[in-house]
């Protein structure tokens, strides 16, 4: 109310000052008494006039902190109106007003009454300039996509409120016409398809899709080319959100390819799991890959005494520090990043001597079939012995509980890589049998979207670089999981668990690798086979045209999470013998391949048998 009375009271006087301007103007300094009488007369009809056309045209209903062109043309149009009156009283009147005075006046109102609209708003915009200043380093340069309404509403949008943490570097737009245009002093400089040159000019933290109506297929495309080059890509909400007024421009949303799942992802909620692991030292092997990185996040979140990541990895271990580092902003959780080879039973001990660990999740692996079946020793040690060494120390040093994270290729294994991690979910059976305080169990699940060296980001690369795409059969079929899914499972897992259990994950329905091929190829904006053709190569050493999470001899039962089964069966029952151990370390250390193959080999048999 006081805001619409300051403004009615600047009106009067500027309206006042503009008539009074076209009388001199008109009259010169030299202004007879009669002209200054008649002045003196008009000027309370005059106000009353104009006040009440602004009134009508709701000049004080307005923000005018936010005005536009709209706001602009409703002023002139209110302006005009409140003239257009005063000269028909004055013409029915006989007040012997000239026209002069009567277009000075409307040409000087406009001009002053628009002029005070136009501080506030140069002052809002000052204010937000000033604030976008103090705030520096701090806010994330984005590259806005898309140079229409949305585009341009958004990019006014975060020049108002700075604190919102993002500044418009950029602007990428597909109609030619708009190229090295300005909006709100942000430029056009190309087409979408410039997003990786355009991320390494500006410097850009992220990307926005400022396009709320553009199609999903157009959305996909965008996300993968930011995913290609490691950027960030989010999104302002569909139209129907911001029509409805469910949602405004500012709730920029993350954009990801989630949607090559085929199904939605498990609804996580962490604390289902705080309970078992507040207060707890965390140690998680392989912490440098894919799964491990991601058991540290999630970890992080679960009010430990401390997370321990280790991996052999030096230079991943230093990445997982420059991320998470930041993150704590000074909390009192503890996040250590060791290198570890857990091939070495010194370094392990010396881990464990260290720390103590209440909870393990080992993750620690080699992953690559194909890579594998040209090291069968190297897949023995690491991934089995491997397993063996860190067993061992959990028993010694009364660990609480021991997660192994194992895969579907364990599950009657055709490669070296399934047989290693098949022989280290034996392990784990045998120690919890034995073990009197830790508990050990084992979780299986599929693929990883995205992970390391996983068929995505080779599709994305060869779709990138125009190559064909390489699938080794037309029936292959695997089964996938994102990272956040598969983790928070797994941590679900490893706290429900009872010693000695195979856990395996719902991991949906699963995918034909040809049929993920396409659809990656329509993302990106292409045709299959017409802009990438698909290339079948064979299947490689090891590979199996699909894979399993139980083995015939298996069958699964409900636990208390829907998407977490237990495990029935006998393949993995058979405890390890110490002589087993004794001899493949033996053949392990001498390096001797051939006489490794025939033992494993020999082993089987006896077992299938």
């Amino acid at each position: 109310m006081f805001k619409r009375i300051a403004y009615t009271a600047t009106d009067a006087l500027l309206i006042s000052i503009a008539l009074s301007v076209a009388f001199l103007l008109r009259f010169g300094i030299a202004i007879s008494p009669f002209q200054v009488k008649l002045l003196v007369l008009l000027l309370p009809l005059v106000i009353a006039v104009k006040i009440t056309a602004f009134f009508v045209s709701n000049f004080y209903g307005q923000l005018w902190c936010y005005a536009s062109m709209k706001e602009g043309l409703r002023l002139l149009r209110g302006v005009s109106v409140a003239s257009l009156v005063l000269g028909l009283l004055v013409l029915t009147q006989d007040m012997r007003l000239s026209a002069a005075i009567l277009l000075n006046d409307w040409l000087l109102t406009l001009l002053l009454v628009g002029g005070s609209r136009f501080l506030v708003r140069a002052k809002a915009d000052f204010a937000s300039a000033i604030a976008a200043k103090e705030l520096g380093n701090k806010q994330r340069h984005a590259i806005i996509v898309g140079a229409g309404q949305a585009g341009s509403a958004l990019i006014k949008q975060l020049q108002l409120y700075p604190k919102k943490g993002y500044v418009a570097v950029a602007l990428l737009d597909d109609d030619p016409a708009k190229k090295g245009l300005m909006v709100h002093g942000v430029e056009v400089i190309g087409k979408t398809s410039m997003i990786p040159g355009a991320v390494a000019s500006h410097a850009a933290d992220e990307v926005i899709l400022a396009i709320p109506s553009a199609a999903l297929q157009t959305k996909r495309r965008l996300a993968l080319q930011c995913s290609e080059v490691g950027i960030p890509c989010k999104t302002v909400p569909d139209i129907a959100q911001l029509v409805d007024g469910k949602a405004n421009l500012l709730q920029i949303q993350e954009v990801c390819v989630k949607e090559l799942l085929g199904r939605k992802e498990a609804i996580l909620d962490l604390n289902l799991t705080i309970g078992s692991q507040k207060g707890k030292t965390i140690l998680v092997t392989g912490a440098a890959g894919s799964i491990g990185s991601e058991i540290c996040r999630q970890a992080l979140e679960l009010e430990p005494k401390m997370v321990i990541g280790a991996d052999i990895s030096e230079n991943g271990l230093y990445l997982l520090e420059e991320e998470i580092y930041p993150r704590l902003n000074g909390d009192k959780i503890n996040f250590e990043a060791r290198v570890v080879d857990i091939k070495s039973k010194r370094a392990v001990e010396r881990l464990f001597e260290t720390y103590s660990p209440d909870i393990i999740f080992h993750a620690a692996a080699y992953k690559h079939v194909p890579m594998m079946e040209r090291h069968l020793l190297e897949a023995i040690e690491n991934n089995f012995l491997g397993t063996q060494t860190m067993i061992e120390a959990a028993e010694r040093h009364g660990a609480e509980r021991f997660a192994l994270i194992s895969t579907d290729k364990a599950v009657s294994p055709a490669s070296y890589m399934g047989l290693s991690k098949h022989l280290a979910e034996r392990a784990i059976k045998t120690a919890a049998q034995r073990s009197q305080k830790t508990e050990f169990i084992a979780v299986r699940f599929g693929n990883v979207i995205g992970s390391n060296g996983s068929v995505i980001p080779k599709f994305k690369r060869q779709i990138r670089d125009g190559q064909p795409i390489t699938v080794t059969h037309p029936n292959m079929t695997r089964y996938f999981m994102t990272i956040h899914e598969a983790v928070y499972l797994v941590m679900h897992a490893a706290a429900m668990g009872s010693s000695g259990e195979i856990l395996i994950l719902d991991v949906g329905e699963p995918v034909r690798i040809i049929d993920l091929a396409r659809s990656m190829i329509k993302l990106s904006g292409l045709e299959p086979e017409k802009d990438i053709p698909i290339k079948i190569t064979g299947l490689r050493p090891g590979e199996k045209l699909y894979e399993q999470l139980t083995a015939e001899d298996e069958s699964v039962c409900m636990t208390g999470h829907p998407k977490i089964f237990r495990v029935i069966g006998n393949a993995g029952d058979q405890i390890l013998e110490d002589e087993f151990f004794d001899e493949l370390k033996v053949l392990v250390r001498a390096g001797n391949e051939h006489r490794l193959h025939d033992f494993l080999l020999k082993d089987r048999t006896s077992r299938a048998a």
